[in-house]
């Protein structure tokens, strides 16, 4: 027997018992006696330099999605003859699509550089080389896709936990309206600061307007005190002139007094706020409150890459 002829028979023995053994634990079709026979003449066409008429017959094989061809090994030997053959005849891109759709099916996979020449292990080098990188690529945009979807999934938390505690104030919240009065502004002592919420003013004005008020009561009650001590006295003279004194202090506590009060009110009508809004807060009923408690447990953590 001829040596080519025996290696022939020595590959198809072996590609037969990868089948029987190997194939059937990766739950792969059996090689079929005629896919074998057209593969080993095809193969044999590439082994002569007939790689026109090999890479026809390889097209046969594994030239059409999805290959004609079933078993999984028949189909990578296929494809790495086919790429080679078409290299050979110059169409670089149809072998590199051959070496591309090899490598899909198993990344892992070798060439051996003593079975084919340089150009075709350059060859199927960059095809395996641009393949990683295409997978490179698509694991960094899926990763990237992930970092931007937990990012995203982490905003909506944090805006979902701002709402929930927008909606807890709102509703512990108790708003109380009041409506002023201009009676009430029309009252001394500033009060009707108090009611338009100067404080300051008011506080002044009471203040003023009480010590203005107790000078003109303490001159008036010691100036009729002295006109009743003055009937029965013998230094009238005297008297009088302590009881004018009195009665010039009571005019003038008193018109103090009297400006302030005006001056007051003025303001107090000048200044007029019709109402006001308070805001106070009131317990949440306890099943509510305890809703907000858990909602406010659910916090999601951002995946760690």
């Amino acid at each position: 027997m001829r040596r080519p002829d025996l290696l022939i028979a020595l590959f198809r023995a072996l590609l037969v018992a990868a089948s029987l053994w190997w194939l059937p634990c990766v739950r792969a079709p059996l090689v079929r006696a005629d896919d074998l026979s057209e593969f080993e003449t095809a193969r044999g066409r590439y082994d002569r330099h007939d790689y026109a008429r090999a890479a026809e017959a390889f097209r046969k094989l594994v030239g059409t999605d999805p290959p004609r061809i079933a078993n999984a090994l028949l189909v990578l030997e296929s494809r790495k003859y086919f790429a080679a053959s078409l290299l050979f005849l110059g169409a670089a891109t149809d072998a590199r699509l051959q070496f591309r759709l090899l490598l899909q099916q198993e990344p892992e996979y070798a060439l051996d550089p003593l079975a084919f020449p340089t150009e075709v292990v350059a060859l199927f080098d960059e095809v395996k080389a641009a393949l990683r990188r295409d997978l490179d690529n698509k694991r960094e945009a899926e990763l990237s896709q992930q970092r931007e979807a937990a990012q995203q999934a982490a905003t909506a938390e944090q805006l979902r936990r701002h709402n929930l505690e927008r909606l807890r104030g709102l509703a512990e919240e108790h708003i109380v309206r009041t409506e002023n009065s201009r009676w009430v502004a029309s009252v001394p002592f500033g009060v009707g600061q108090f009611q338009n919420g100067h404080r300051g003013l008011g506080v002044a004005l009471a203040m003023a307007e009480g010590l203005a008020a107790a000078a003109s009561i303490g001159t008036f009650v010691s100036q009729q005190a002295l006109a009743d001590e003055r009937a029965s006295a013998s230094n009238r003279a005297g008297l009088q002139a302590d009881q004018r004194r009195l009665v010039t202090a009571n005019w003038i506590s008193f018109g103090t007094f009297a400006a302030l009060a005006i001056i007051g009110i003025f303001d107090a009508h000048l200044r007029f706020v019709p109402g006001k809004v308070t805001t106070g807060q009131r317990p949440l009923p306890p099943d509510l409150d305890r809703w907000v408690k858990d909602e406010a447990k659910r916090v999601t953590s951002p995946p760690r890459f």
